[in-house]
């Protein structure tokens, strides 16, 4: 029997999670995650997807947001054997935590690494036009997305992928191959492991509220691509110019060759073409 601590606090790492308790030969002493926080319009305090499937399911949850000496210590007294970590964001691991397991720390992370390093690896394959990605599982070491490789599970990008999707399709596929490729790196560690060639690295910025905002001087198929890959967060955006003069903000959900499903601030979501003779979209950087 393998004992695992999970860490993950986002919707993708429940799809991890819910596998993983289903494999007969692994254990989850237990899971970590982050601190309830104020969530929605009303700001109510709400366990993350994770916290809630972990106290749903009667498991261990430790909720976090540093890794503490005390942390470390009730970590260390699981006597878990692997680290499994999904979608967990900050805190990071330095050397201490990662020695905490004898088989180290595993992450499983939907880019071809070191291709698309950081926290927003789906948007940033969308915008940029790949037809192609993997999901790839490695071991965690002081530094970013940056150990050894265990398996590159290979997916395709479509014409209509959004992050949404693109994500569930990883997590997807890496539940699928989960027992297996766990259990072929506990096996044998040393000779599954590939150090990752960094000279072939890139990083994109994670995506906030504000460079959400289209550029137009972008061609129509990026704009496509753009407002895509930002569904269903932070969702792309512009200023729009009503006929009182007044500047408004305008949330685009869907693009082709120009604005389609649309939502102006304090107002419903409508179609573009339905309301485009009382708007002008500001353009001008």
């Amino acid at each position: 029997m393998t004992k695992i601590v999970f860490f993950g606090s986002s919707i993708y790492s429940n799809i991890i999670l819910e596998k993983l308790c289903t494999i007969p030969d692994f254990e989850v002493v237990a899971v970590v995650s982050k601190i309830d926080k104020p969530f929605g319009r009303d700001q109510i305090i709400t366990p993350n997807p994770v916290a809630k499937f972990a106290l749903d399911h009667r498991l261990n949850l430790i909720q976090l947001e540093e890794f503490s000496d005390k942390l470390k210590t009730e970590i260390s007294q699981l006597e878990a054997d692997l680290g499994l970590c999904v979608a967990f964001g900050p805190p990071f691991f330095d050397q201490d935590m990662i020695d905490l397991f004898p088989k180290k720390i595993v992450n499983i992370h939907p880019s071809p690494l070191p291709k698309y390093r950081g926290a927003t690896p789906g948007p940033w394959q969308i915008i940029n036009n790949e037809t192609s990605s993997a999901v790839t599982f490695f071991q965690i070491d002081a530094l970013p997305d940056h150990g050894p490789v265990i398996a590159k599970l290979p997916f395709d990008i479509t014409s209509s992928e959004t992050s949404e999707s693109f994500y569930q399709k990883a997590f997807a596929l890496a539940t699928q191959n989960l027992d297996s490729v766990l259990k072929s790196y506990i096996t044998n560690p040393e000779t599954i492991l590939k150090e990752q060639d960094h000279s072939q690295k890139t990083y994109f910025p994670k995506f906030t509220k504000e460079s959400a905002k289209i550029d137009w001087t972008w061609d129509g198929d990026k704009i496509n691509r753009f407002v895509r890959a930002l569904l269903p967060w932070p969702i792309a955006w512009t200023e729009v110019k009503n006929s009182s003069g007044d500047i408004l903000k305008m949330k685009i959900f869907s693009f082709n060759t120009q604005p389609l499903e649309v939502q102006i601030e304090g107002k419903n979501k409508t179609l573009w073409s339905q309301i485009n003779q009382h708007y002008q979209i500001i353009k001008q950087l």
